[in-house]
């Protein structure tokens, strides 16, 4: 088969799940099918700086539209079309949805991440809400012959606000980050890359701190975190620090309040290194978020040895329900409760800290590559 793959959104110049999904899905789907031939378009006024694919059966095709005005020519002319610029294919795959316009009798797979914009369109900006209505993702659910749904709740979302057929959508987990990385450090090597970081490296288990990771925006509830980490604070006999790490969202404008301004760290801009020392050096990770099509955080610090605490909040609890204390996302004394509750009864921590391990060992890359690649087989012969 001759295989067509979206990848515009590498050409974003930023790490954000998706890029995580697809970087990690194609590395390991072109690892185990050599016989396809795959044709990978991008799209970038300016950019440049894609990742190399090292294999015979890829080629890359890349077009120099100014990225806003080839959408709207795809989501409402229908040209340029896709499959004309990369020739004949049997099937294209979009990894991330966004405007297309290929033949209607092309086979059309797509991955849905989340319907964020729609279910809780308060967290996104006036601009966000028009730009996402303007690409016409209900028509791109429609139009797709299957639909790779990241999660149930994902599956569940597009069933209810899109009413697309259940026998039309497909969830395939994706694998976990951590998981896909070549090796962990460990020990003093960890501590040298957190060291730059602001004397991070933990030494001893006092040392260890609560971590967030992630963007800081609205959805992500780190206002709640805030006020449970301040009701913590004053019960706690250790007194463990808050780091706050990740990248600009919107709205980033933190309230802390001033009992607690000296026990709170935040980082940002941290390289893929850093990162993972932050989750290795780390006493528990908390993820509050209101709203996620996936979770690829909580799998992140489970794999690095960190137990989670985590909002019971749409797929964060179907991914995390095995490993992680899951609270109420309003609630900040639950919140501090659980925090608290680790930090007191150790055996619950290490159980924690070991389920946390298992699950994240059993979401791979390769169980998620076979499955895309059984349903571009079966999909693409049988259409």
């Amino acid at each position: 088969m001759r295989i067509g793959i979206d990848i515009r959104a590498l050409m974003e110049g930023r790490t954000t799940g998706v890029q995580v999904y697809i970087l990690n899905l194609l590395a390991e789907l072109f690892k185990i099918d050599p016989k396809n031939h795959y044709v990978l378009f991008a799209n970038s006024f300016r950019r440049t700086g894609l990742p190399k694919f090292d294999a015979l059966n890829i080629e890359v095709k890349i077009t120099r539209y100014p990225n806003k005005i080839f959408n709207f020519l795809q989501r409402f002319f229908g040209w340029p079309r896709i499959d004309k610029l990369i020739g004949p294919i049997d099937l294209f795959f979009s990894p991330h949805w966004r405007a297309l316009a290929i033949d209607k009798n092309t086979p059309l797979v797509v991955t849905f991440h989340d319907l964020s914009f729609e279910t809780v369109p308060e967290f996104y900006t006036l601009w966000k809400r028009v730009w996402h209505w303007l690409m016409g993702y209900r028509q791109v659910a429609r139009h797709a012959d299957r639909i790779i749904a990241v999660s149930e709740n994902t599956k569940k979302d597009l069933v209810d606000l899109y009413q697309i057929p259940d026998s039309k959508i497909k969830v395939i987990y994706p694998g976990s980050p951590v998981i896909a990385t070549p090796h962990l450090m460990r020990g003093k090597q960890s501590r040298e890359i957190a060291a730059p970081l602001g004397g991070l490296e933990a030494r001893n288990d006092n040392d260890r701190y609560f971590l967030y990771f992630g963007t800081f925006e609205p959805r992500k509830n780190l206002g709640v975190l805030l006020m449970a980490y301040e009701q913590y604070h004053k019960i706690s006999q250790k007194k463990r620090r808050l780091v706050l790490a990740g990248s600009r969202g919107w709205k980033t404008r933190l309230e802390i309040p001033q009992p607690i301004v000296s026990q709170i760290l935040i980082r940002q801009n941290v390289s893929e290194a850093e990162k993972i020392s932050l989750y290795q050096n780390a006493y528990c990770f908390i993820f509050p978020s209101f709203y996620e099509g996936f979770g690829f955080p909580i799998l992140e610090a489970a794999s690095a040895g960190a137990p989670v605490i985590a909002s019971f909040a749409t797929s964060v609890a179907e991914i995390g329900h095995d490993f992680a204390v899951l609270v109420n996302p309003f609630r900040p004394q639950q919140l501090a409760r659980a925090m608290l509750e680790l930090e007191t009864n150790p055996e619950y921590y290490n159980h924690l800290k070991t389920r946390g391990l298992a699950t994240a060992g059993e979401f791979t890359w390769a169980k998620t590559a076979h499955k895309v690649l059984e349903l571009f087989t079966q999909y693409a012969y049988r259409h």
